[in-house]
């Protein structure tokens, strides 16, 4: 005979009762992250401002480009440096951030201090604890993710539309602005919120299964990073990439707004090489080498503009994934852990 003892069914009353006691339990950390979402957010919006001032800036004072023109234009402007390289490293280390400090503590701290016994006595499940825990948590990581990603999306679009556009002004965006953005792949739309979901839930697991505040904070921080430079060498391999070929070893020109992979030269039989043994000398003399060593051309091999929406969606796919397998994982397991 089942002696165990029965768990009601969760009711809305009950549902609610949970949300707010995780709310509560972790407060703190869920003001402060959305306080700094807001305050990153408008900081960003400002950038984006700035951004275009200094780009219809550049394009009226150098009209011709980087030739002929104003030593001023020999300077990238400083709001075009803010936006492509110094919040670049914040960005690659946010989800390190949430991983450790906003993730690993969400059961860790709990299951530390004692407090989970109080919460699984009452007439909820641990899994209804657990669930509770990740989607209150989860919503504001999501929601703050949001504010920050929605703008961080607009410095993208923005730079991107601006370099196909004609004229001044485009030539102004192409000469100020670094050739690819792929680089923010994974801080822009659907990706920038997954990724920082799949950091929150990676830290939680560990927490889960360490139950120890600091220990799960050091491995999460680890966790988070590792999985996060792993995408980004999976990245380039997700999409079938267009390779361009020239009968000269003269590279093709790059495609605007492409990601560029590598360059190389073509042997006579259609195989690739990334270099040639040639010192360096006069175009026929260099010519000459190259067909000696049955070098008949030159390429490059790109990810093509029209692959960003699709590699973007690919990557939020796979975060998602191992979002999923992450958060079973946690269901899973609170259920086989013992009271101590």
């Amino acid at each position: 005979m089942n002696t165990r003892p029965r768990i009601p069914r969760p009711t809305v009353r009950t549902a609610a009762g949970l949300a707010r006691l995780a709310w509560h339990q972790h407060r703190t950390a869920h003001r402060t992250v959305l306080a700094l979402a807001v305050l990153a957010a408008a900081w960003a919006l400002w950038e984006h401002h700035q951004l275009v001032t200094a780009v219809e800036h550049w394009a009226t004072t150098c009209p011709n480009g980087l030739t002929d023109s104003p030593p001023v234009c020999d300077h990238t402007p400083g709001a075009v440096r803010t936006v492509m390289e110094q919040a670049h490293p914040p960005l690659r280390y946010l989800p390190v951030a949430v991983g450790a400090l906003l993730g690993a503590p969400l059961f860790a701290q709990t299951l530390q201090d004692g407090t989970h016994r109080l919460a699984w006595t009452q007439s909820v499940s641990r899994r209804q604890w657990a669930v509770a825990k990740l989607c209150v948590t989860g919503g504001v990581t999501a929601l703050a993710a949001l504010l920050l990603t929605a703008p961080v999306t607009w410095w993208w679009y923005t730079i991107r539309h601006g370099r196909t556009a004609t004229g001044p002004i485009g030539t102004a965006w192409r000469d100020s602005t670094p050739q690819s953005d792929w680089s923010y792949l994974p801080y822009t739309g659907p990706a920038g919120v997954a990724h920082l979901l799949l950091a929150l839930t990676t830290g939680a697991a560990l927490g889960l299964l360490l139950r120890r505040v600091l220990s799960a904070v050091a491995l999460s921080a680890a966790v988070t990073l590792a999985l996060q430079t792993g995408l980004e060498q999976l990245r380039p391999h997700l999409l079938t990439p267009t390779i361009e070929r020239t009968s000269s070893v003269v590279f093709p020109n790059r495609t605007t707004n492409a990601w560029h992979l590598d360059q190389g030269y073509t042997h006579a039989d259609g195989s690739l090489t990334e270099t040639y043994n040639c010192p360096p000398g006069s175009w026929e003399a260099v010519q000459r080498c190259a067909r000696s060593q049955h070098i008949t051309g030159s390429y490059i091999r790109n990810l093509d503009p029209q692959q960003f929406l699709p590699l973007q969606w690919l990557d939020t796919a796979i975060c998602l994934t191992v979002i999923a397998l992450l958060a079973t994982f946690c269901l899973v397991h609170v259920r086989r852990m013992k009271t101590r």
